[in-house]
């Protein structure tokens, strides 16, 4: 009965989980592979930057990405974002290396207060916004529940600090999970 019991929380966890908007709209192997045609007409792009532009916790940007970075820019408003801690440190030299903002706010992403803030400041609607990151159940959940576009990307290096790591196996083993189970709530 027990056993039941946990087994049930779990699925009801599965449930709730698949009703979340995690699946990205596009998906490339990093930003350099973005098709120009994905950012047609959008007149914000929202980068995420650790693993997404920088490798992680560092001002280490490879110079593919930054070349094609400094071409986008040209064409489309950025601004960049990120949840890490270390953000206000590392600010000053990621804005001088591409030239553009890092928002800073006490929201996290997948926060729709955060989305609202940017999108006042830079006065674009959701529609006209893409989202571009690495991870599902913050760069994507975050550009799905606040209608923007989601591009999701591989992480262009390896995650060095223990939670990150963490963090990116539960975030493959919920989407295995999530893949078991769509089937049977007839999604995906």
């Amino acid at each position: 009965m027990k056993g039941q019991f946990i087994a049930n929380k779990y699925l009801n966890f599965l449930i709730y989980l698949s009703s979340m908007d995690i699946y990205p709209r596009y998906t490339f192997k990093d930003v350099t592979e973005i098709d120009p045609k994905v950012l047609e007409g959008k007149k914000l792009l929202i980068f995420d930057i650790d693993n997404t532009l920088f490798y992680s916790e560092t001002i280490k940007i490879r110079k593919d990405i930054l070349h094609w970075f400094k071409g986008v820019k040209k064409k489309h408003r950025v601004v960049c974002f990120s949840n890490s801690f270390s953000i206000r440190k590392r600010r000053p030299m990621i804005e001088y290396t591409l030239g553009c903002e890092v928002y800073l706010s006490t929201e996290r992403k997948p926060s729709k207060k955060l989305f609202k803030e940017i999108t006042k400041r830079y006065r674009v609607s959701a529609k006209d916004v893409a989202v571009i990151g690495d991870f599902h159940f913050t760069d994507v959940l975050f550009a799905n529940r606040n209608k923007a576009t989601s591009i999701l990307v591989r992480p262009i290096g390896g995650d060095h600090k223990l939670i990150l790591r963490i963090a990116r196996v539960l975030e493959n083993v919920v989407l295995f999970l999530l893949e078991l189970v769509s089937p049977l709530l007839g999604k995906h």
